[in-house]
């Protein structure tokens, strides 16, 4: 019996308990064993050669061989591991979130009403000090730049620097239709669209680049959707916008867009003339 176990102790899990090997002992210990057989002296022949009958005398004994299991040195050799995969996601710029699932990014100044606007220690805000040391400085370049907050599909009007301009700066008009999820990283960018004069331009901007001088919100509104590329294929009237363009009240709260009964119908008309178009 100990054979046949340690010859299948390569078939074990290495998460078999130790309690296991326990009771496969006892067990053993309490079958009655066969007794042994003495062993017949080899007969040889005139020669001084083994016979046929001790040959399979020896190989028998050869497959009797008992080898006798420990169970300590098993378990110190091949410990029990067992890792177990945590079910929730910690990311240093983001919220405790589910393993699998977007995490939701940390705006610091925003969590509390800090004396001073903004936590006075990374202890305080219970984060490490690369991300209070980012965010701290996120949050001074907004302030400097007066920026409002914005959601995709608001109309906003940027300034930057621009070198290679008589006048140093130029200006840009046009819908928000991306934001990339990390809004609160020196990293953080957002995406311009406007037709200019007759083309399609989109510009990606920084949005705590040094170069950005203002940033306008003229219309803060948003859509059901997080990205607005969309507007690639519909006809441009759709993502176009006024430079000239004054600036409305902002509001909290974003306006949400519906689209009026004119613009659905100049949408099918868009997709057929292209599907016309194809045909051909």
């Amino acid at each position: 019996m100990a054979s046949r176990l340690s010859s299948r102790l390569r078939l074990l899990s290495p998460y078999v308990d130790e309690k296991v090997f326990r009771s496969l002992e006892k067990r053993l210990e309490g079958i009655p064993q066969p007794e042994k057989k003495p062993n017949k002296p080899q007969s040889t022949t005139e020669n001084g050669q083994e016979s046929g009958k001790g040959r399979t005398a020896i190989t028998s004994l050869h497959k009797k061989v008992k080898v006798k299991v420990n169970v300590d040195k098993w378990f110190q050799t091949n410990p029990a591991e067992l890792e177990v995969k945590p079910i929730y996601k910690t990311l240093p710029n983001a919220k405790v979130a589910l393993d699998g699932a977007t995490p939701e990014p940390r705006f610091l100044w925003k969590e509390k009403d800090w004396p001073s606007g903004f936590p006075d220690s990374p202890e305080e805000a219970k984060t490490d000090v690369m991300t209070y040391l980012e965010q701290k400085d996120c949050y001074r370049r907004l302030q400097k730049l007066n920026a409002k907050d914005f959601s995709v599909g608001s109309v906003v009007a940027v300034t930057r620097a621009d070198p290679l301009i008589a006048k140093g700066k130029v200006k840009f008009v046009g819908i928000c239709i991306a934001k990339n999820h990390w809004q609160n990283t020196l990293g953080a960018t957002f995406t311009l669209r406007n037709v200019v004069e007759g083309e399609p331009v989109e510009v990606n901007f920084q949005l705590y680049s040094p170069l950005i001088q203002r940033i306008e919100v003229l219309r803060h509104m948003r859509r059901h959707r997080k990205a607005l590329w969309y507007l690639r294929d519909y006809p441009p009237s759709m993502s176009s916008v006024n430079e000239k363009m004054k600036a409305l009240p902002y509001t909290e709260e974003p306006e949400l867009y519906i689209p009026t009964k004119e613009e659905k119908k100049k949408v099918k008309a868009w997709f057929s003339g292209v599907w016309k178009a194809k045909r051909r």
